[in-house]
């Protein structure tokens, strides 16, 4: 209720796209966004209702969380309908809903540097780099990437035989990693 005095305008569970061209092809990124708020001032606000905890700063600026400034991105390309093309994201929100008799928290991306516009513009450019990257067929899929996740194991690293590799170091007895 106190943050509809500042808008002009709301929208919930919209969905948004953009295509994304790469080598040969093209890309669709789609999403359906939890809230956008166009601010009195013309500026948006981009909201995700989170039950559990939400991602925090430097994973959403590192790009390990990358939802909402990839709908920032959708955002100011005009990939949501009645919102146009250069459309400047004052705000990437999340709004912890836990039950019980408070209300939703809210918690606000607070970048270390840059604006939501900034990251977003980033994060757009890393998923087509990505998408580049991956349009190439000798390109190979690896399943962690991430150091921080090699003790956890995922649904499908069964299939990349990811506990075996780990227990040998990575390496077969003819001295590869395959």
């Amino acid at each position: 209720t106190g943050r509809r005095a500042r808008l002009s305008q709301f929208d919930a569970e919209i969905g948004g796209a953009i295509p994304i061209p790469f080598d040969g092809g093209e890309f669709r990124l789609t999403v359906r966004a939890d809230r956008i708020e166009c601010l009195s001032d013309g500026r948006y606000a981009i909201i995700d209702y989170k039950t559990g905890a939400p991602p925090s700063e430097k994973q959403v600026r590192t790009g390990l969380s990358p939802q909402l400034t990839l709908e920032a991105a959708i955002l100011r390309k005009g990939g949501f309908k009645g919102i146009p093309a250069g459309a400047t994201v004052a705000e990437l929100l999340y709004v912890r809903l836990r039950g019980g008799a408070e209300p939703g928290e809210e918690l606000p991306v607070k970048f270390k540097e840059g604006t939501a516009d900034e990251h977003a513009d980033k994060a757009l450019a890393k998923l087509t780099a990505l998408i580049a990257k991956f349009a190439d067929p000798n390109n190979p899929y690896y399943s962690l990437l991430h150091p921080m996740w090699t003790t956890h194991y995922g649904t499908y690293d069964h299939l990349a035989r990811v506990q075996e590799w780990s227990l040998t170091g990575g390496t077969s007895e003819n001295g590869g990693g395959e």
